[in-house]
């Protein structure tokens, strides 16, 4: 058995790609700098009920889109956020997981 310590106090950093893999139990703050058009997020539940952040950076070309977000992740509205695209912006999504479900939302464009 391998046990897991969920770090609360660190960003964790992570790698794009067409691809995205967020695992929550890696820490509940984490960032991710976008080279790549995203066309699927794939979120690793945490163990229970918890609040998240995720930071979204454009790198210096910009224009980086996210598309593919999980089925369980639902938006006020019931539509998905339209991110920042110009190089260098820095969006945050923050997400409460009830157990089954993320409710999220942004916050956009941070300067």
């Amino acid at each position: 058995t391998v046990n897991k310590t969920i770090v609360f106090d660190e960003l964790f950093s992570n790698t794009s790609g067409t691809t995205i893999n967020i695992d929550w139990n890696e820490g509940n703050k984490q960032t991710i700098t976008l080279a790549h058009n995203v066309t699927t997020v794939n979120f690793t539940d945490p163990a229970g009920i918890a609040s998240f952040v995720l930071v979204i950076n454009q790198d210096g070309t910009g224009s980086r889109t996210i598309t593919g977000w999980p089925a369980s992740v639902k938006w006020p509205g019931g539509t998905a956020p339209t991110l920042s695209t110009p190089a260098g912006s820095v969006d945050t999504i923050s997400c409460l997981f009830d157990g089954t479900n993320y409710l999220c939302q942004t916050g956009l464009d941070f300067q």
